[in-house]
């Protein structure tokens, strides 16, 4: 079913009880929460986006809000034309299943960063994990993603790219990338084998006023300024800090990509 909001309505709210998921046609959505009586932007949407996908499998109330960022059209499924499409017409439904499995991964990996902390740090993570202010995603200059090596400038068309939009994902483009249900990324990285770059390797998050970088379950993991994370190490995750220049290299010191990025 076909859904248009014009800016400002509101889609879904908080502590409701809805049974419909969206998949963002055309405009933008604002998913945020109240956390004593402030809002708190969790991530800012665009097209063949998906939220509320909750709905299609628990009754629980909606644990955040959406509303138009301007004009906005969404396709809307509930748990039955859910379940009708999966078994009449599968391939619609790829952009919904590719953004459950990667929402999936995220959690699985926060969940191991998470193990590594001790009681006081857990709480704050669980407190903070993917709030996202508004002024991180709308004002001001995004995160400067720049290559270093010829195979990291050529993936970026030899230009500097900025991220606003957040989390942004990188990993290996496969065959059929755009239908490959386990591969979901904004930025995709020519490899061969022996493969230094994994189907989804790494993401650049924006949480609790903090950037940080979050391996995916990648086979090698990746290089911030000389620390490794992911892959075989433990530490999942690193940050960012602001108003740096930081060397970032994914895959193993031998990898071919190798990029800066610019936090402000």
């Amino acid at each position: 079913m076909i859904k248009k909001f014009k800016k400002g309505d509101l889609i879904v709210t908080e502590g409701t009880h809805g049974d419909e998921a969206y998949l963002i046609k055309s405009g933008k959505v604002e998913i945020f929460r109240s956390i004593e009586h402030k809002k708190v932007v969790i991530s800012i949407l665009e097209a063949e986006q998906i939220f509320g996908e909750m709905s299609l499998i628990d009754e629980k109330p909606r644990s955040a809000s959406a509303i138009a960022l301007e004009n906005t059209e969404v396709i809307a499924l509930n748990h039955e034309k859910f379940n009708e499409l999966m078994y009449t017409k599968p391939k619609a439904l790829t952009v919904f299943t590719k953004n459950l499995i990667e929402n999936l991964r995220i959690m699985n990996q926060k969940i191991c960063s998470l193990t590594l902390t001790d009681n006081k740090q857990l709480n704050l993570a669980a407190d903070t994990t993917l709030e996202v202010t508004a002024e991180g995603h709308l004002a001001g200059k995004g995160i400067i993603l720049s290559g270093e090596t010829p195979k990291a400038d050529k993936a970026l068309n030899g230009k500097d790219i900025e991220i606003k939009n957040f989390p942004f994902k990188i990993g290996r483009k496969t065959t059929n990338h755009s239908q490959d249900l386990f591969s979901c990324n904004d930025l995709y990285l020519v490899d061969s084998e022996p493969f230094s770059v994994s189907r989804n390797h790494l993401l650049i998050q924006f949480s609790g006023e903090k950037f940080s970088i979050i391996d995916r379950g990648s086979r090698l993991g990746s290089i911030l300024n000389e620390i490794r994370f992911g892959g075989p190490v433990k530490n999942n995750e690193v940050e960012l800090m602001r108003n740096t220049e930081s060397r970032l290299i994914i895959g193993s010191s031998r990898s071919p990509y190798h990029f800066k990025v610019t936090v402000p």
